[in-house]
């Protein structure tokens, strides 16, 4: 059946409003029931629901149905959009099946935490389709806001209190640092849409070059911030070790993929505008030595860490420069091989962290390497788990990290960025060292602690083992995927 236009063009708002009626009622429920009630099943239910909209309208788009033009084209509805929301979502489902049993255990079962985790899901699904600067920084404070308080759930916590704060400092300073750019680039262009600050520089006659390159440069340092680029990364190893692990998963995949969106499409629109010379070449050039630094720091600082979940947030840390190899390409290609990555490296995370909530203790801190020593006898199916997880994050086939590298690599080269791609291969040689490291303590060192109890339940085990597939038959059959981004249409800032 054909909808009319109006209705077809408010079709991609749909998933939006399954989540925010989901963190509706859950909130309701959870604050008004009497007894226990599931609030994580009801939490997952709308984001299974959002998730067949948001697979609908990506697969519509890939048979060639014309893209809706929702809000006048500020809301994209593209391949990238799609692409990315089914990534959010799925990232989003598998944390929150885990998230119950943990909260449970460490009596944070408070009503509001899935309404949160629903409402920061339903602002990286508005970051990753924004066409305008107004709906990206609508999406990213939604998201963020509700991140910032899960972030710094674990009551009583030094820990948990200190990443929250931190959190919520930075991420104000580079929210603020971000609005300053989106003034600038205003006044240089006089346009708030991407396509719109794309065509305005390269109009001939344009002569606001610098104060354009000026707004690029706060804009990216505003998103730097939250997808971990070096410098601007400090925060985030001690959030990650502060925040509840099923926080900790969901803000390394949900956050991270819905900010690489966003910086997709705005380094796309910055460049149009910008254009070949020299002003273009400033930008380009200072997007390279960032992606080359956080490659360089992410995987050298995970060399030194003791802690699993700080060494999974120096490891993002490198992930994310990986990611910005596919940004610096550019182009449909080069969304196409973030896609990829973001999808490869959600469901590898997902595994690596659940399986560490499952054995952590019951203080959420029991993540240092001599911990888990031995655990491959005492635990054999939690510790093939982990290292499933960890061998793919090294990049190794034919599991789905080597798939997601092979992508962001081929992309980088065939723009011409390869001395940068050669720093991403070297350091993801050095990256085999630190999970190595974990994977021999994991069966070759003797355990210095009693029995490690696991910790799941019904949920989490079968996000466990979604994960661990997704991770084995991304890796062998990853064609299909690729299949439906090279037919989904991609309309990002400079098109």
């Amino acid at each position: 059946m054909t909808l009319p236009p109006v209705y077809g063009d408010l079709m991609p708002l749909v998933p939006l409003l399954v989540l925010l009626v989901a963190a509706a009622v859950t909130l309701l429920v959870g604050v008004f029931a009497r007894g226990p009630v599931p609030l994580g099943g009801m939490a997952v239910l709308g984001v299974a629901v959002a998730l067949g909209f948001a697979v609908a309208g990506f697969l519509a788009g890939v048979a060639g149905e014309p893209l809706p033009r929702t809000l006048g084209g500020a809301y994209l509805s593209d391949g990238l959009s799609g692409a990315l929301s089914i990534v959010i979502l799925l990232g989003s489902g598998l944390t929150m099946l885990g998230a119950g049993a943990h909260a449970r255990r460490m009596r944070l079962d408070h009503p509001e935490l899935f309404p949160l985790l629903l409402l920061a899901t339903l602002g990286a699904l508005v970051l990753v389709s924004a066409g305008d600067l107004i709906v990206l920084l609508l999406g990213l404070e939604i998201m963020s806001l509700a991140v910032y308080v899960l972030s710094a759930w674990r009551e009583g916590s030094r820990t948990g209190e200190e990443a929250g704060l931190k959190y919520f400092l930075l991420g104000a300073f580079g929210s603020a640092v971000l609005v300053y750019g989106i003034a600038l680039t205003y006044g240089a262009t006089g346009r708030f849409d991407l396509v719109g600050i794309a065509a305005a520089g390269a109009a001939p006659g344009f002569a606001s070059g610098g104060l354009l390159l000026l707004g690029a440069g706060f804009l990216l340092v505003g998103l730097a911030f939250k997808v971990g680029f070096v410098p601007f990364h400090q925060w985030l190893p001690d959030v990650y070790t502060g925040a509840p692990t099923p926080v900790t998963a969901f803000m390394s995949v949900v956050v991270k993929t819905a900010a690489f969106g966003a910086l997709l499409r705005v380094a796309s629109g910055l460049t149009g505008g910008l254009g070949a010379g020299a002003y273009g070449e400033a930008f380009t050039t200072l997007l390279a030595v960032v992606v080359g630094a956080t490659l360089v720091v992410g995987n050298t600082g995970a060399l030194l860490q003791s802690g699993l979940k700080r060494l999974l947030a120096y490891s993002s840390i490198a992930h994310a420069g990986y990611v910005g190899l596919a940004v610096l390409a550019g182009g449909a290609d080069g969304a196409r091989a973030a896609a990829t990555y973001l999808l490869m490296y959600t469901v590898t995370n997902v595994l690596a962290l659940g399986v560490l909530n499952a054995v952590m203790g019951d203080d959420d801190q029991g993540d240092r390497l001599e911990r888990l020593a031995g655990l491959g006898r005492r635990q054999p199916w939690m510790a093939a788990g982990l290292t499933l997880a960890l061998v793919s994050l090294a990049g190794f086939p034919p599991l789905a990290g080597f798939v997601g590298k092979l992508a962001v690599f081929q992309s980088a080269i065939a723009s011409g960025y390869v001395v940068i791609a050669a720093i991403g291969i070297a350091s993801a040689i050095v990256a085999v060292v630190y999970y190595g490291r974990v994977v021999v303590t994991l069966y070759l060192h003797d355990p210095d602690h009693g029995v490690v109890g696991v910790h799941r339940s019904a949920g989490s085990t079968f996000a466990l083992v979604l994960a661990a597939l997704g991770v084995v038959l991304l890796g062998l059959f990853p064609g299909w995927w690729l299949d439906l981004l090279a037919r989904a249409p991609m309309v990002l800032g400079g098109a």
